[in-house]
């Protein structure tokens, strides 16, 4: 799993499967990590009497398996199932199976759609951008009778996630038809910005003719976008590159600084992506 897991229960001969992540789990500690890190992938399937009879038969928690049965019996809550099974561990803090819980809760008693959209938001808060992309497409693919506010929402925050990207061409697709489905002024806007970011001044000027723009409105958001483009630290690192090069007098020395920063800038790309 990437991390060192001190466990203090029995490790499984059998591990348990988990299929949203082709993840094999050996013990309560690698579930209550599985559960920790991945809130926002799960639901209902996961309340499983599979899951119940692998803890009981595999880890030897034999009480565990039949409060966790009972709770499947009386179609109890998904935080109720995976609050037993987080305290049952010890493997979190109670601050950490707190916040767990929070975000289940918040999923509950809502439409399979909204708790989809929940579910790209809250990756898009943690910055896993392509993983929130994923959720959000899918949504839109799948789901037949979104309301259009709903689907305007979504095909916002599509815009977001790929805007973040620098898919300015996409961003400004997904902000359009958030416009036209859900009329918020603020996606109309966001589109606009992604079309002069994106270095696509014809189809900014086209949209500005479709969506009857005001001209001093047209200018504000190109000034605004020069200005963005322009900023101090945009100049700051431009100083710092100057500073660079007289630093370094011999031409590989220089190169192999400059090389340095766009590994870090390849890194914070690929952990976004």
């Amino acid at each position: 799993m990437g991390e060192l897991i001190l466990c203090h229960h029995s490790i499984a001969a059998n591990p348990y499967y988990i299929d949203e992540l082709s993840l094999n789990v050996y013990s309560l500690e690698e579930l209550s990590y599985y559960i920790f890190r991945n809130v926002y992938l799960l639901n209902d399937a996961f309340m499983s009497v599979d899951l119940c009879r692998w803890i009981g038969s595999e880890t030897g928690e034999k009480d565990l398996e039949k409060q966790l049965l009972d709770l499947l019996s009386e179609n109890a809550p998904l935080h109720i199932f995976v609050s037993n099974i987080l305290t049952s561990c010890g493997y979190l803090t109670n601050k950490e199976i707190k916040d767990t819980l929070e975000i289940i809760k918040s999923f509950e008693n809502k439409s399979d759609a909204e708790c989809q959209k929940l579910r790209g938001d809250r990756l898009m808060e943690k910055m896993k951008i392509v993983d929130a992309i994923y959720e959000y497409e899918n949504l839109l693919e799948t789901s037949e009778n979104l309301t259009e506010q709903l689907k305007g929402d979504v095909y916002h925050n599509l815009g977001t996630a790929y805007a973040k990207l620098f898919f300015y061409k996409e961003a400004a697709e997904c902000y359009e038809k958030a416009y036209q489905a859900g009329h918020k002024r603020v996606s109309l806007r966001s589109m606009l910005f992604c079309r002069l970011l994106g270095e696509d001044e014809e189809n900014f000027h086209k949209a500005v003719s479709r969506y009857m723009i005001p001209e001093d409105v047209a200018k504000s958001l190109m000034k605004e976008t020069g200005d963005a483009l322009g900023n101090p630290q945009a100049n700051k690192f431009d100083d710092y590159i100057d500073h660079l090069r007289a630093d370094y007098s011999d031409q590989d020395a220089y190169l192999a600084q400059i090389s340095s920063i766009m590994d870090q800038w390849k890194q914070d790309y690929n952990r976004l992506c």
